[in-house]
């Protein structure tokens, strides 16, 4: 179980939630990396109390085998794990769980705990079946229940579900934010400006721990090199192609770098660090906007046809960027 004292913004959102009036189901939404699962934990810690004792079972609950507790965590969450049917194939049923399912463990009573706690991961997957199964739970909750559900996407299940439960927003944090909870980390290296505006807190850690910070960094001084004329298209490619990133890290990066020149430019904003290079840059409005909507085609059109040719693709947007921005 995580310590929420190493992250500010957690408790303060836990510190408000009045655990006497507290309602069957509960949804935390927020971006990948803010840390949803580990406010999840603290929630059901709270609920999971031990009848007797009225503490929390720690090694139970740490090593996964506490009775009352159920984490749902798959890439998909589908019918059978919401409810299991009996004419369902037995080679359908979960690898790891079995015929267990949420509603089935929700109809027995609590074995050691107060309650009961189901938390699903990765609800935003849900499709209209396990939607409606869960639906079926959260319209006649059995006493003494609860369900907590992540999303990483606001309006993602029905309205009808988040209508029986209490909503939970994780809001992203600024980048004075960021930099002040890296820095009580011990890092002081890194600032929240070296990555996408889109990273997590918990994500630029993960970059840190697995060497990957450099990334974003890197994309955008090879853009620099390239604006520069220090790189001709041919070579800014092959660099490109270096850093060992997908075509759609690179097209996210894309994304990144024209958000934020345009809103420099909207706001009168002077950039610094990695963008400096950008604060004379001359370039239409509509057109980087239209860009950046042509980049977002891009990437769901690559979902759909996989086998789109990247060296096609980058060539093409790399062309229109260098006609589009003068330095």
């Amino acid at each position: 179980m995580n310590d929420l004292n190493s992250y500010i913004w957690l408790q303060k959102i836990f510190d408000n939630i009045n655990f006497d009036n507290l309602p069957h189901g509960i949804i935390i939404n927020g971006p990948r990396g803010i840390g949803k699962r580990i406010l999840a934990n603290a929630i059901s810690s709270q609920l999971l109390l031990n009848k007797k004792t009225l503490t929390l079972d720690i090694e139970l609950f740490n090593s996964n085998n506490h009775p009352d507790y159920f984490v749902l965590n798959k890439e998909k969450i589908l019918l059978r794990h919401i409810t299991y049917r009996k004419a369902k194939k037995r080679d359908e049923w979960d690898e790891e769980l079995g015929e267990r399912n949420v509603n089935e463990f929700l109809s027995t009573t609590p074995s050691v705990a107060i309650n009961k706690v189901v938390l699903i991961l990765n609800a935003h997957t849900m499709d209209k079946e396990p939607q409606n199964a869960l639906l079926k739970s959260l319209e006649e909750p059995s006493p003494n229940t609860f369900i907590i559900i992540t999303s990483d996407r606001p309006k993602a299940l029905y309205q009808t579900i988040y209508s029986r439960c209490q909503v939970i927003t994780i809001p992203s944090l600024t980048n004075s934010e960021i930099d002040e909870w890296l820095a009580s980390k011990g890092i002081s290296d890194f600032k929240a400006t070296d990555f996408p505006s889109y990273a997590s807190p918990l994500n630029i850690i993960n970059d840190i721990k697995s060497n990957e910070h450099n990334e974003f960094k890197d994309f955008i001084n090879i853009l620099n090199n390239f604006f520069a004329n220090k790189l001709n298209q041919t070579s800014l490619i092959k660099n490109l192609n270096n850093l060992n990133i997908d075509l759609i890290t690179k097209l996210n990066y894309l994304i990144e770098f024209l958000k934020i020149i345009l809103k420099s430019k909207i706001t009168s904003e002077q950039l610094s660090g990695i963008y400096k290079i950008f604060n004379n840059a001359e370039f239409n409005n509509l057109k980087i906007s239209n860009l950046i909507e042509e980049i977002n085609n891009l990437r769901i059109d690559f979902y759909k046809v996989p086998q789109i040719n990247e060296t096609h693709i980058m060539n093409y947007l790399l062309s229109e960027l260098k006609n589009s921005i003068k330095i």
